[in-house]
């Protein structure tokens, strides 16, 4: 009798029942949407069109589900206790994508970056429509020009020239690739420049006094000062903060916030994996960075403040780095390596899926390779609005 006891309690604990989640998007303007439900399931992070997802039999335990898709992101969070004694016990999840957020994104201005051909290393500069046309060369000769980037009313390009051997430092010039005027001048390497928002300041990388750093100098190149180290640098649109890498304060490459006066530094990343290259949306609400968490390097968006970290290219064996925004925010263009050389892609900010058995790589619909060259890499791309 009491081992009958004992076990009638123990069934009462463990419950016969189930627990079950269901999630539901509501909206989405007819196009896709990223779903990442990787918790509740293994390998449920996909693009999906809008509806309603079951998920049984979910054992006790936080779960957090995330939706991307166009403007629009947002993760929520939600507590399943114990299974019931017997039946089903429902718990839901709704995402309400608001109306207009997720509609086609526009492919229109232009987008600048840096190729070379794979056999002879002269890294060049050039521009090409967002839709892939009009593909010009800005610069010419012997020497390396790398990471450019439109200022912020698209009538200049901040970039390095220099030999990788030797030295490189930093250059402003036209849109069209005239008057190219230098702007720093030292003998260690300075890169990756990026404007203020307002044009009059630049934050660059360099290492003047020995460390890899971020320092900032007026656009003219002078009044230059170290802010932090670290590197990759951007500003946020309203020139409050600036995000940056930093391998400086722990284990791994991770990604910071910081005030332009070196004020305020916070920590958005913190996954023992390297994070690189953030960068802020047009309205500053949320960042595009990439990371070797899953294996390649995929592209993660964030709110600005580094909550609901969504993975949004789905591929393992792919390179997907240097993304920026497009300038209405429902887009990404990026470098990425899908199956040879380095091209400029772009892709909706709910990103793309790739099934990496496959063999030859199938591209994914909704991925635009603009340059589409076998015999060169582009890198660094940059997106203005015209």
């Amino acid at each position: 009798m009491h081992r009958v006891s004992v076990l009638l309690l123990m069934a009462l604990a463990l419950g016969c029942g189930v627990s079950e989640v269901t999630v539901e998007i509501r909206g989405g303007d007819g196009n896709l949407v990223r779903l990442d439900a990787n918790d509740l399931e293994f390998g449920r992070n996909r693009l999906v069109e809008a509806g309603t997802f079951i998920f049984p039999e979910i054992k006790r335990g936080t779960y957090s589900v995330g939706v991307v898709a166009g403007t629009y992101q947002e993760r929520q969070s939600i507590e399943v206790t114990s299974a019931p004694i017997s039946g089903v016990e429902p718990y839901s999840l709704v995402f309400q994508v608001p109306a207009g957020s997720n509609t086609a994104s526009e492919r229109v201005g232009t987008i600048l970056f840096a190729s070379s051909k794979t056999n002879i290393i002269n890294w060049d500069l050039f521009t090409v429509r967002a839709d892939g046309s009009g593909l010009t060369q800005l610069t010419t000769g012997p020497e390396f020009e790398q990471h450019p980037t439109w200022s912020p009313n698209g009538k200049s390009i901040l970039f390095t020239r220099g030999e990788v051997m030797t030295n490189i430092d930093i250059y402003v010039m036209g849109e069209d690739g005239s008057d190219p005027r230098q702007l720093t001048e030292h003998p260690e390497r300075d890169n990756l420049p990026a404007w203020s928002p307002d044009g009059s300041q630049i934050a660059f990388v360099s290492q003047r006094d020995g460390d890899v750093a971020v320092w900032v100098m007026d656009a003219d190149g002078r009044n230059k000062r170290k802010l932090v180290k670290g590197r990759d640098p951007a500003w946020s649109p309203d020139g409050s903060q600036i995000v940056f890498v930093s391998g400086q304060f722990g284990d791994s490459d991770e990604i910071y916030l910081i005030r332009p006066d070196g004020t305020d530094r916070r920590q958005l990343t913190e996954n023992k994996k390297f994070d690189w290259f953030p960068a802020w949306s047009p309205s500053g609400d949320r960042l595009v960075f990439c990371s070797e968490r899953f294996g390649g390097q995929e592209l993660i968006v964030s709110t600005a403040a580094g909550e609901g970290q969504t993975r949004v290219t789905i591929a393992e064996k792919t390179y997907e780095h240097e993304p920026v925004w497009s300038p209405d925010g429902k887009a990404l263009t990026f470098s990425g390596k899908m199956d040879g050389n380095y091209e400029i892609y772009v892709v909706d900010t709910s990103g793309f899926d790739l099934i990496d058995e496959e063999s030859p790589l199938v591209v994914p619909i909704n991925l635009t390779n603009l340059t589409n060259s076998a015999d060169r890499d582009d890198k660094s791309p940059s997106w203005r609005s015209f």
